[in-house]
């Protein structure tokens, strides 16, 4: 029927007079088709979403392990290099408690100079265990603000300017980093 059909016949319904006749057995056809042969769809997404669920469940489960044992590894190795830091310095005081119990009537400063030499060697082998490196400047080195910090100028020496002199104190490392600079005199 055309658009002018219809509105010469205003009792018919357009909508009825448009569409083809169709059967309750084609419409029970066509609903039966989009559905998935028994399945049910909102059954299968919700297994979908269940089974996701688990796996999420899992990996955050995973997760928080993971980071509860890392926490742990990294106390534990924490402690551990403290403890060998304790073992050396615990060294190092037995040897000062051994001098301080010798007869200062019966010992030589050679024999003092021993002891004093065997603790440094200690307490330096204690901080080499964990990292911690001596800088130590010889006379002629090149003066490196980084690593070396100048306590004064000699004029009149022996090296040209810009060279150590002479060290004052030692400096210390830890890898790269400076934990002190080794203090000098330089030359002008």
């Amino acid at each position: 029927m055309s658009e002018r059909e219809m509105t010469d016949n205003p009792d018919q319904d357009p909508i009825d007079a448009s569409a083809e006749e169709v059967s309750a057995e084609e419409i029970t056809e066509a609903a039966e088709s989009l559905t998935f042969e028994g399945d049910d769809p909102l059954a299968t997404l919700r297994a979908e979403r269940d089974d996701f669920e688990q796996k999420y469940l899992r990996v955050s489960a995973d997760y928080q392990n993971y980071v509860r044992r890392a926490n742990q590894n990294v106390a534990a190795a924490s402690e551990q290099k403290l403890m060998g830091v304790a073992r050396g310095l615990v060294s190092a005081m037995d040897h000062f408690d051994l001098a301080l119990q010798v007869d200062p009537e019966k010992t030589t400063a050679p024999d003092l100079l021993q002891g004093v030499t065997s603790i440094r060697d200690e307490l330096l082998k204690a901080l080499a265990g964990v990292g911690i490196a001596r800088l130590d400047v010889q006379p002629g080195d090149e003066f490196d603000p980084v690593k070396h910090e100048a306590l004064m100028r000699q004029p009149g020496t022996e090296f040209e300017s810009g060279r150590v002199v002479m060290q004052m104190q030692p400096g210390y490392l830890v890898g790269d980093k400076i934990v002190r600079p080794a203090q000098v005199s330089v030359a002008e």
